[in-house]
Formats: structure tokens, C-alpha cells, sequence
């Protein structure tokens, strides 16, 4: 669980590129590779600071931070049970939003990658 934690932290610091390459890629990896270790009680709140960080996204964000939270939401749409409606959710997240169009079609396109 601490690796979630702090992993959230450095995306949220935003200080370098390659650190939040390296929280974006484990983000990403620990969801497809362990997400039944975060006990369920913490997958809505993990699925909502992926939604901020992606909603910070800007001009200035690396595309390859772009990439790994996209397969991240990606992934964690997949797996997460409880969630729902994911697709209709970023829809309505990011659609409406013509600086977050792009990102949503990124989550779009990684999305049938992960299946």
C-alpha cells in the first residue's frame, strides 16, 4: 500500500519529468499486476486520484506521463468491479473539456491494448 501512496505523492509533487514518469509507470504497473493486494475499500479513491491527475493535464505534460496514466485508467477500468460505468464516467469527465479531449482519447485508445 505504500508504494500507492507514495507513487500518488510524486505525481502530485510534479517535480521532474522522470519522476513522474517512474510514479506514473508504477501506478500503472501495480494495477495490472497486483490491484487485488490495495483492499477494496481504497479502489474508488485510487480510480478518483487517477481522475485528478489526469485532469491536471496540460500542454506542458509529457506524452509519455500521458500514456502510462491512460493505460493506468485503462487498466484499473478493467479491473475495478465496483466501477460500474468507467467509460460513460471519463466521458463525462473529460469529453465536455477541450483541453481534456485529448486525454480521453488517449484513455480511449489504450483502453482495447489492455483487454
Amino acid at each position: 500500500v505504500c508504494a500507492w501512496k507514495i507513487a500518488d505523492e510524486l505525481l502530485q509533487q510534479n517535480l521532474d519529468l522522470e519522476s513522474c514518469y517512474f510514479a506514473a509507470q508504477t501506478m500503472r504497473t501495480k494495477i495490472q499486476y497486483v490491484f487485488h493486494e490495495l483492499p477494496v475499500e481504497s479502489h474508488a479513491s485510487l480510480r478518483d486520484s487517477l481522475m485528478g491527475h489526469l485532469s491536471r493535464v496540460n500542454e506542458q505534460t509529457a506524452p509519455v506521463i500521458v500514456t502510462q496514466l491512460s493505460l493506468a485508467m485503462a487498466d484499473l477500468a478493467l479491473q475495478m468491479a465496483t466501477w460500474k460505468s468507467p467509460i460513460v464516467d471519463l466521458i463525462t469527465s473529460f469529453g465536455n473539456s477541450l483541453p481534456h479531449v485529448g486525454v480521453l482519447l488517449e484513455v480511449l485508445t489504450v483502453l482495447p491494448e489492455e483487454v
